[in-house]
């Protein structure tokens, strides 16, 4: 893809593992570890995203049997969000994620470390889904 002028961006992840980074909003990212906005946690999740080839919001699991919970509860979140965003409702999550389900990846990851305990409670069952896929339980060090 060719892309002419110049275009703002906060971070890029590409398929081929390349990170490209603002370095302004990484330190803005870093000022505020609650505010749910972190270009790094963000660009990473695209980058998991990435590691089968496919832009989706599937990152690898673990196990086969992972994959069926994930999208049931990654769709069913996603959907929420989009209904949110039409009816503008507040949510924890950046409407963002509303964009695409690869987005949606990278802002619940985003807000599952900057905003755990408000993922936990509004959203248990994705924080479960995250909190298995990652392995750590971030509400529970918040607390």
């Amino acid at each position: 893809m060719v892309v002419e002028g110049e275009q703002a961006r906060l971070g890029e992840a590409s398929t081929r593992g390349v990170l490209v980074l603002s370095w302004d909003d990484v330190l803005r990212g870093a000022c505020d570890p609650r505010d749910g906005h972190n270009v790094v946690l963000h660009e990473f999740a695209h980058a998991l995203d990435h590691e089968d080839g496919a832009s989706d919001g599937a990152p690898v699991l673990s196990r086969r049997a992972a994959y069926a919970p994930w999208a049931e509860v990654l769709g069913k979140e996603y959907e929420r969000l989009l209904d949110d965003d039409e009816r503008r409702r507040k949510t924890v999550l950046d409407k963002y994620g509303a964009t695409n389900p690869a987005e949606f990846f990278a802002v619940v990851t985003e807000a599952f470390f900057e905003k755990p305990v408000q993922l936990k409670t509004k959203h248990p069952e994705l924080y479960e889904q995250l909190r298995q896929y990652y392995r750590q339980d971030p509400a529970a060090r918040s607390r």
